[in-house]
């Protein structure tokens, strides 16, 4: 292990609030079993912009690399590492994308078989930024027993990072929904707020058997975006700023009898109530967008006078890294995954990059090493 670099750049969040340092992290001495990647590609979730302002459920002592959508090239592979997950050989110089780490013996990875609420997780993007474990750094190191798969050939960086949050968290969400009894041919689908995650679930209900695919955001550019991505109609609130006259709107849109699923990723607190006025009777509301500790009242009675399924759902494993990937692979000639990442920017222009995502210039900015 001669040739490890000694130390790393990153753009390391040392206080919430507050603008990220550029700092030459250490990196440090890797255990058995460990891997280190030299980072490609390192998307900014809109998460990102939430955890560097402390707007988030979850508060992870500082310092921190955030990053947790990167797209790695092996640059160290332990003699112990053969394949990725899907058997498929691995050697130095290959792309690969990663899950969180879970430990694969508690209860919920043995019993549940639900990774995501592993009791022992270790994430990426989260931990302290001297464990060099986030995509906003040059080199990233992968704990052994991390969950990886090596990305094909014919799929771009571009075309790729997007299964790593928002594709695998849009995949995770549907197995759940499909395990409700899913999207029937010719139901009317209403997805809310159509950032990342809003559109890989914009195109894979237009994949599903769809008839209407309804988008609903108040960016245009984003809008714009849905219909490449199979929306068949899309809704921009400022247009029906009366609440009771933009349900009923949308409610027509679906044929008058509201929407058959409706998927809320806006994160809006207000949306998310408005929703259950849209629903048809019966229906499924999937909800993926919400991380606010926040309240809002809501009716009880509209769960049942709907006969709604509400189904939440958070994150996302391997399986769903895969299924993503996968589905890109599919379906990449005919829609323009690659145009998610709106702009690129500087791994030291990491705080312009996330400026922009706040104030929505950027779809989906992401980082580079030059």
């Amino acid at each position: 292990m001669n040739n490890i670099p000694k130390t790393s750049k990153a753009m390391v969040l040392t206080e919430f609030c507050q603008p990220l340092q550029l700092m030459d992290i250490p990196v440090p001495k890797l255990n058995p079993g460990d891997m280190l990647v030299k980072v490609r590609l390192a998307s900014v979730c809109g998460t990102d912009v939430h955890l560097a302002n402390d707007e988030l459920e979850m508060h992870p002592p500082t310092p921190i690399i955030m990053g947790h959508e990167t797209v790695g090239e092996i640059y160290y592979l332990p003699d112990s590492i053969k394949t990725d997950v899907c058997g498929t050989p691995v050697k130095v110089g290959d792309r690969i994308m990663w899950s969180h780490f879970f430990d694969g013996t508690c209860y919920s990875c043995k019993v549940l078989h639900e990774p995501v609420l592993c009791e022992h997780s270790r994430g990426y993007g989260f931990s302290n930024a001297y464990e060099l474990r986030g995509g906003y750094a040059e080199y990233e190191v992968i704990l052994a027993g991390t969950d990886f798969v090596r990305i094909p050939d014919d799929v771009t960086d571009e075309e790729a990072v997007g299964a790593c949050c928002a594709g695998r968290t849009v995949v995770c969400a549907f197995d759940k929904l499909y395990n409700c009894g899913g999207i029937h041919q010719g139901d009317s689908v209403v997805v809310t707020g159509v950032g990342p995650v809003g559109l890989y679930a914009v195109v894979m209900a237009a994949q599903s058997g769809a008839a209407k695919v309804i988008a609903v955001d108040l960016s245009e550019t984003r809008l714009e975006f849905a219909k490449k991505w199979g929306a068949t109609h899309v809704v921009n609130p400022k247009d029906h700023p009366d609440a009771a006259e933009r349900v009923k709107y949308i409610r027509e849109l679906c044929g008058g009898r509201g929407a058959d699923v409706i998927i809320e990723c806006s994160g809006s607190l207000s949306v998310f109530a408005e929703n259950f006025d849209i629903l048809s009777n019966p229906s499924k509301y999937l909800i993926i967008g919400q991380t606010s500790d926040k309240s809002v009242p809501i009716v009880p009675n509209k769960f049942q006078r709907h006969n709604a399924v509400v189904i939440g759902s958070h994150s996302g494993d391997i399986r769903h890294y895969i299924k993503a990937l996968k589905f890109i692979q599919a379906h990449k000639n005919k829609y323009p995954f690659a145009e998610i990442i709106s702009k690129k920017y500087k791994l030291e222009d990491a705080n312009q990059a996330l400026a922009d995502m706040r104030a929505g210039i950027a779809l989906k900015a992401a980082l580079i090493n030059d």
